[in-house]
């Protein structure tokens, strides 16, 4: 089950997403767009820098309003970052909200998280391993098991607080209750699917935030109302990060550790690499994949406070809690058991393929990278080198042709000259006839509203049967006339097969002037002949009706001297 996806069609190439994600799981080439599930450590990066919508993440809302409408009894478990996400005059006025919504029940995650920092302290005060990491964070807990293998034995092998929380509830309720985790954090969603018996559904901020406008429910115009069970107020400041270290708490802490916090990938990276190698000891480390820790996850509501403002309100809430751990459990004791709440890591490298040395060193040099020199390592395509941009490659996972440097010497080369200043109409096409690139004279010629013609099939601009006879097993290129009536013009067109028989080209020469000129002259042609011939024939009629009237005439005549010649013998011959 994916929990990201990728709608190929918002996509406008920005390549701000694979920039971003620290474990390049984003297949990028360019006809498909895709999580690579198996190396997606869920962390929202992605989701946070997509400004087209692009990339949209897992919904569990219908099916959570599906079992409030049913009647089930739904009990939500809100991140205690609540507090900052939303920009309330109080707090507490979120129960009231929740309960308007259909929850029967709305506790703060904050008691799962104190249950955890029990576990931890166990953990911590035997003090047996070289470092401690944390396990709160999914994101990291993934990231551990698929790059940092070495680092596996050394998390704190505990549930996180969601899922301790989610227990926590169903042992203290009926088994057929329907828990929801409410919070910011992405990587939550695909934690759930983990565990059996915990959280039955989890839904972010922002999708509270879209059920509340659906609602008409202004949350600031409710009464406050108290959290079904308290909570104390270190579990309330782990969104905050380093809850577990605060100085108040050392007495309870084995002093032989360093205690730190670490956020960010990048800082949690390099801290995973040092336990990694064994450059470092002694240090208990708690990690969170998102800067500033979950104050800052991915899916905040879309008009969540800024980031210092939600730092503000959150610090303020948690100030205002007095409750100490004790406090709490002895008005709502545990009733799980330590076994429940133990949770073994293991490592997932296996299942991410490596890369092949011969098939990278091949990219490389159809990317032109010949030499150390060549690879110019510009990050412009998402991946921090050309060797990572090569070995992407070689898996599939990226395009060859997606390299600002090469497209770079394409753009500055002869060919490219000619393909944009070509008074041809040319176009690329892909495999299944989708245009790829045009040159401006095709833009002239068949897109004279200027629209985005990527991945449009050339039939919706060209429809002629040279474009089903091309795709013939048997057929590299067809030359013929074609006349398109739907622009009125006529052209000499050409089409032929390239790169391996997985892309066209087609030229389009546009004869429609002399076409015109042609038909005119066969035109005048014809009009001309058809002229003589009307000539001839009346000339022809008029010389038999000139032969007719010479020939009556000439009769007439004979006849006429006939007689005369008659008259004049028998009047002679009597005188003589």
């Amino acid at each position: 089950m994916k929990f990201i996806e990728f709608d190929i069609k918002k996509c406008d190439e920005c390549f701000k997403c694979l920039r971003v994600c620290p474990t390049k799981a984003i297949s990028f080439t360019k006809h498909n767009r895709s999580i690579i599930d198996d190396q997606c450590i869920k962390c929202g990066l992605c989701h946070m820098q997509c400004s087209t919508g692009a990339l949209t993440i897992h919904l569990d809302i219908n099916t959570v309003q599906a079992q409030v409408k049913s009647g089930k009894k739904v009990i939500a478990s809100l991140a205690p970052s609540y507090a900052g996400a939303f920009d309330l005059d109080n707090p507490l006025k979120m129960t009231t909200a929740l309960k308007q919504l259909g929850f029967h029940i709305v506790e703060e995650t904050a008691r799962g998280a104190e249950i955890v920092s029990k576990e931890y302290e166990k953990v911590i005060t035997k003090g047996s391993r070289p470092n401690l990491i944390t396990s709160c964070c999914p994101s990291t807990n993934a990231l551990i098991e698929h790059y940092y293998a070495d680092a596996i034995d050394q998390v704190i092998p505990v549930v996180s607080p969601m899922i301790a929380h989610g227990y926590d509830i169903k042992s203290r309720y009926p088994k057929d209750v329907y828990v929801v985790f409410i919070g910011p954090c992405l990587s939550k969603k695909a934690e759930a699917v983990q565990y059996k018996d915990s959280v039955d559904a989890v839904i972010t901020f922002r999708e509270l935030e879209k059920w509340f406008l659906d609602e008409n429910i202004d949350i600031n115009s409710l009464d406050p109302s108290n959290f079904d069970t308290p909570s104390t107020k270190r579990g309330k400041a782990y969104p905050l990060g380093g809850s577990l270290w605060k100085k108040d708490l050392i007495s309870r802490i084995n002093p032989n550790y360093k205690y730190i916090h670490v956020d960010g990938i990048e800082a949690c990276t390099e801290f995973l690499t040092s336990v990694s190698k064994g450059e470092i000891s002694g240090f208990c480390a708690e990690l969170n994949i998102c800067p500033m820790s979950c104050i800052n996850g991915p899916d905040m509501p879309e008009k969540a406070p800024k980031l210092y403002r939600r730092l503000s309100l959150l610090n303020n809430y948690v100030d205002s809690c007095q409750l100490s751990q004790n406090d709490v459990f002895e008005v709502e004791p545990i009733i799980i058991t330590s076994e429940l709440l133990h949770h073994v890591f293991q490592s997932k490298v296996s299942i991410l393929s490596s890369a092949n040395d011969d098939a990278v060193h091949s990219v490389l040099l159809e990317m032109g990278k010949y030499t150390i020199q060549d690879q110019l390592n510009c990050g412009a395509c998402g991946y921090s080198t050309c060797y990572d941009k090569a070995v992407a490659v070689s898996k599939g996972h990226s395009d060859i042709h997606m390299c600002l440097d090469s497209l770079k010497k394409k753009a500055e080369s002869m060919q490219s000259i000619i393909f944009d200043t070509s008074p041809n109409a040319i176009c690329i096409l892909d495999s299944e006839l989708r245009i790829l690139d045009v040159n401006p004279a095709f833009h002239r010629l068949f897109n004279s509203s200027r629209i985005k013609l990527t991945h449009w099939p050339i039939a919706a601009l060209i429809d002629d049967p040279i474009l089903d006879e091309i795709i013939l097993p048997a057929t590299d290129g067809i030359s013929k006339k074609i006349t398109l009536e739907s622009i009125d013009k006529t052209f000499i067109a050409n089409v032929i097969r390239i790169f391996d028989d997985k892309n066209y080209v087609g030229i389009f020469t546009d004869i429609t002037d002399s076409e015109k000129n042609r038909k005119e002259l066969e035109k005048v042609k014809i009009e001309t002949l058809t002229t003589c011939q009307e000539v001839i024939d009346h000339q022809m009629r008029v010389v038999q009706e000139i032969a007719s009237l010479l020939g009556e005439t000439t009769a007439e005549t004979k006849i006429g001297l006939n007689k005369l010649k008659k008259l004049v013998l028998s009047d002679g011959g009597q005188q003589l």
